[in-house]
């Protein structure tokens, strides 16, 4: 084993294989080393037939190579300074992918490894759509791609979207806020959340993008089903909640 794919190897945790959840675009269900909480990542197929890898996580050989028969990784986007655990062995096993992140998490990401770009500023030229949340406190972005009649947003810890976890830290979790519901978590509203009516409006325009199919998270389940309806109902319940 060469000293490459041991590095690799360290970072792989157990997953669950790619599923898909629009015709070009999958999403891959991984753990971490301690505790049940899931993290996502997403696979997006761009027009040209490379992809877009978005919070990614270190697979096991053969799910790698069904990530590799779908395309050419081309840009990995590191979505904030929290989401970088594999970036860098991505990164030695994929030299020419670029790696772009936000505005928000640059100064962070780029102490970790090099950044070609600004997500904001590279992908809408690629056609992948980069909104702002407004209300919110500069941190991350949502992500929109797909066509225009199949469209899916792509959010990191902005939004979860977690059933019940076992364990004590799974326990734990319910008690502080962060499973059983599809939306900002009591951290999400203490740490992001600044002007609730300006995030409400901001997810009721999200709610009427056209040909809105799903919403993927980093941690918890793919919206597949009435995604608008889901934000709609997300910016009515900002309002009924306590910030803190």
């Amino acid at each position: 084993m060469t000293e490459k794919n041991r590095r690799w190897n360290l970072h792989v945790q157990p997953h669950y294989p790619l599923i898909q959840i629009t015709e070009d675009l999958w999403q891959v269900t991984g753990s971490f080393a301690r505790g049940h909480l899931p993290r996502n990542m997403v696979i997006h197929r761009m027009d040209g037939g490379d992809l877009w890898l978005h919070s990614v996580i270190a697979l096991h050989d053969e799910s790698m190579r069904q990530l590799e028969a779908l395309g050419v990784p081309e840009f990995l986007v590191v979505p904030n300074r929290r989401h970088c655990m594999d970036a860098a062995v991505y990164k030695e096993r994929y030299p020419k992918v670029k790696v772009l992140c936000p505005e928000a998490a640059f100064q962070q990401v780029r102490k970790i490894l090099p950044v070609h770009g600004l997500a904001e500023e590279v992908l809408p030229m690629l056609g992948v759509g980069c909104h702002q949340p407004a209300g919110i406190r500069p941190y991350e972005l949502c992500y929109e791609v797909g066509t225009e009649s199949s469209k899916v947003l792509v959010f990191t810890d902005l939004l979860f979207n977690l059933g019940t976890l076992s364990g004590f830290d799974g326990w734990l979790m319910k008690m502080t806020g962060f499973t059983g519901f599809f939306g900002l978590t009591t951290f999400g509203r203490f740490a992001y959340l600044k002007k609730r009516e300006a995030f409400a409006e901001w997810l009721r325009k999200m709610a009427s993008i056209d040909g809105l199919k799903a919403i993927c998270v980093a941690h918890g389940d793919a919206i597949t089903q009435d995604p608008s309806e889901r934000l709609e109902d997300l910016a009515d319940q900002i309002f009924k909640i306590e910030k803190f």
